[in-house]
């Protein structure tokens, strides 16, 4: 697709895009959701929407490429090791996408915290 036709498929996928934040989930417990990751070079995880708190944590060196919704896009080098964590305000989503920019495989682990929407912020210990 190009031009037009790829700017609209683009956005009908992020406005439809999935709760499913990972390629694998691992772990689903009452307290959290465990995925994993693993981007070929040039591999894409589709647009996904981020609902709950979660961290990730880069299991390979590499570089990536996410679209966001409000239209920035954004390139990250990692290493082993590095760990993201985000916090949402109340009803507050994120979605965005990833691509593998680089030339090796990337992986990572995605946490999601279940209680994220639930809990008092004011009692947050972190």
């Amino acid at each position: 697709m190009v031009g037009h036709e790829a700017s609209k498929a683009l956005r009908d996928e992020m406005a439809n895009a999935s709760t499913q934040v990972g390629q694998l989930l691992v772990l689903e417990t009452d307290i959290v959701r465990v995925w994993h990751i693993i981007l070929a070079p040039g591999e894409r995880l589709g647009f996904h929407r981020h609902e709950l708190d979660y961290c990730w944590i880069a299991l390979t060196a590499g570089r990536s490429r996410s679209m966001y919704l409000d239209g920035n896009t954004v390139d990250t080098d990692y290493l082993p090791g590095d760990c993201k964590v985000f916090a949402f305000a109340d009803n507050e989503t994120m979605v965005h996408d990833l691509t593998n920019i680089g030339d090796t495989n990337i992986a990572f682990t995605t946490i999601e915290f279940r209680a994220s929407l639930n809990l008092d912020r004011s009692r947050r210990v972190w």
